[in-house]
């Protein structure tokens, strides 16, 4: 079976690669209708790998598509314009600091004792490979040392990095953040992505962004301080501050290793001790009065709490259903597909699941493509689920006890433990391993599908 890679990822030759389609309206500009970009990944590359590098060449694609738009470097930052030239070396296959070791020093010594010279040096080397960079500077100096455009200051920074060992440090935190994002693969226009960078940014609305230096860990430590007050002055638990700023705390660390700024490690200061509140699930009794509201509701939460009841899911499983792909209610066995979207994000692999529907089936089949769409633009998709069932069933509830609702029905009605942790997505169970690497295609899909129909019709028994 021909493995499916993410957006714009191609097998080209033997490797992997990137192709986009560039803006029809730069395409006259760029002179270009396709931008090619090469992952340099192997077919067999991790998932992991594969979305580092996309990331890296979605950076790429973007500064292609504004080089082609803006020609100030005021409109780039540091940052962007090292990237630039950065690709440039890369197009020519060159090296940062390609170089900056020719020189033998011996030799040096008596060029400068000599006033001669007697060695090619890195200057030497650099106007060989990149020889457009004496006209660029001439052409800057003829007409009254002008600022640069776009184009011939990524040629001088081109040429300068090739003579230069070290690669150039992030000047300020925004931009150790944006090599954070590249070099994890986080794909901040996905919800996922969103959601971090959204937590960064909250945090830097206390931090606020500044100039990197030997004193930033004091600067940085201020603002968590300021930060940690706010959010538990508005009932934020320990648990949920440290989820929070975790990301980019990994940053912090991050930057420090890999640019050996030799800071000290960023923490948190203490915070008090919150036990964490515990999700009960809904007897018997109050599970056949939510089916009831479903019932005479008939839409979209309606649709979205049944799949959940039904597959132990959370509502951000719900909101990253491909209507198109995942749901399968025509099927000879309605099911859903748990995969985690067109990014497989799932909590753990053991999330990725199939879903037998046996209850509701009408009322899923006509409201799931809303709830979808509802879900996966709000904020907090939990928040309108856990509100209807405080409400209508009891204030003690949250939409997290479908989750452990559906497991208790489970143990209730003695399911084997390997069918229970399938439908799930609990570790310890493999049958979904092996039909979704399988599909519909493999050996006896149908008939463990049919099996998981059957351990779910148990299941929900009582509510049938």
């Amino acid at each position: 079976m021909a493995r499916k890679y993410p957006k714009y990822v191609k097998e080209t030759g033997n490797t992997l690669g990137y192709q986009r389609a560039v803006p029809t309206r730069l395409q006259h500009i760029a002179k270009k209708r396709l931008y090619s970009y090469p992952l340099g990944l192997s077919f067999s590359a991790s998932e992991a790998q594969i979305h580092r590098a996309l990331a890296d060449a979605d950076e790429a694609f973007r500064l292609f598509c504004k080089t082609a738009e803006f020609s100030s470097p005021s409109s780039y930052s540091e940052n962007e314009i090292d990237r630039l030239a950065q690709e440039l070396l890369r197009r020519r296959g060159l090296e940062q600091g390609q170089f900056a070791d020719v020189l033998d020093t011996e030799l040096a010594k008596t060029e400068e004792e000599l006033q001669q010279q007697l060695q090619a040096h890195p200057y030497n080397y650099a106007d060989s490979v990149i020889p457009e960079f004496n006209d660029v500077v001439d052409t800057i100096q003829r007409n009254n040392n002008r600022q640069p455009t776009i184009k011939e200051a990524t040629v001088i920074r081109a040429y300068r990095a090739v003579q230069t060992r070290n690669k150039i440090k992030p000047k300020t935190l925004s931009l150790i953040w944006n090599e954070y994002v590249i070099s994890r693969g986080i794909d901040v226009t996905s919800r996922a992505g969103q959601k971090v960078n959204n937590r960064w940014l909250h945090l830097m609305s206390f931090i606020k962004d500044t100039e990197i230096s030997p004193t930033t860990p004091d600067h940085i430590e201020a603002g968590i301080d300021e930060f940690v007050e706010a959010e538990l002055a508005r009932g934020l638990t320990s648990v949920s501050i440290k989820r929070t700023i975790a990301e980019p705390l990994a940053c912090f660390r991050w930057a420090n290793k890999r640019y050996r700024l030799r800071w000290r490690n960023i923490e948190l200061p203490p915070l008090p001790h919150h036990k964490a509140s515990e999700r009960k699930p809904l007897p018997h009794d109050d599970q056949k009065r939510l089916v009831a509201l479903c019932k005479s509701s008939h839409d979209w939460v309606a649709a979205a709490m049944l799949v959940m009841l039904q597959g132990g899911c959370m509502p951000s499983e719900v909101a990253r259903l491909r209507v198109d792909v995942d749901v399968n209610l025509e099927a000879e066995i309605p099911h859903v597909i748990i995969s985690g979207g067109d990014e497989g994000l799932t909590k753990q692999e053991s999330r990725k699941r199939i879903v037998p529907i046996v209850l509701g089936q009408e009322i899923i089949s006509e409201n799931l493509a809303e709830a979808v769409r509802r879900l996966s633009a709000a904020k907090d998709p939990s928040a309108t689920i856990s509100k209807r069932l405080r409400t209508h069933i009891s204030p003690h509830y949250s939409s997290h006890c479908l989750r452990h609702s559906f497991r208790l029905n489970g143990i209730s009605a003695n399911i084997n433990p390997q069918f229970l942790q399938a439908i799930g997505g609990w570790s310890g169970g493999n049958v979904n391993k092996v039909m979704l690497n399988y599909g519909a295609a493999g050996t006896g899909y149908s008939e463990v599908l049919r099996q998981l129909q059957r351990e779910s019709l148990k299941i929900h028994e009582h509510l049938l």
